[in-house]
């Protein structure tokens, strides 16, 4: 690979730095991409890169990409799922009915309906 291209660094449309995972979409959108904690790739979209970034007209007001990027990886440094933040109470009582051994059949019965 020539020095030129080795030495380039990967920047938005404003000129500055991107980090690993970070990429610009054509319409101006940030992105971010992980692996989860199955092993699937997951992206996070935001219009704004840090939290000083202002929105572009007419779009909802949210977190910057790099404070979302910072709770993900909070989120699986403590062993949370990032995604099991969304579920409902009876999504989280049927996870933990699974993980659980030893557990009567009508409490499962339960679980599932």
């Amino acid at each position: 690979m020539p020095r030129k291209e080795r030495d380039e660094k990967r920047r938005d449309s404003k000129g500055r730095l991107l980090k690993s995972g970070e990429s610009q979409r054509p319409d101006g959108r940030y992105a971010y991409k992980y692996i989860d904690t199955f092993g699937n790739p997951k992206f996070v979209y935001s219009w704004k890169l840090v939290p000083t970034d202002k929105i572009p007209a007419g779009k909802r007001p949210d977190l910057s990409l790099r404070e979302k990027v910072r709770q993900i990886q909070q989120d699986i440094a403590d062993g949370i799922d990032p995604i099991g933040k969304k579920m409902t109470v009876c999504q989280l009582y049927a996870k933990y009915i699974r993980q659980r051994g030893n557990v009567k059949r009508g409490t499962k019965k339960a679980a599932n309906s």
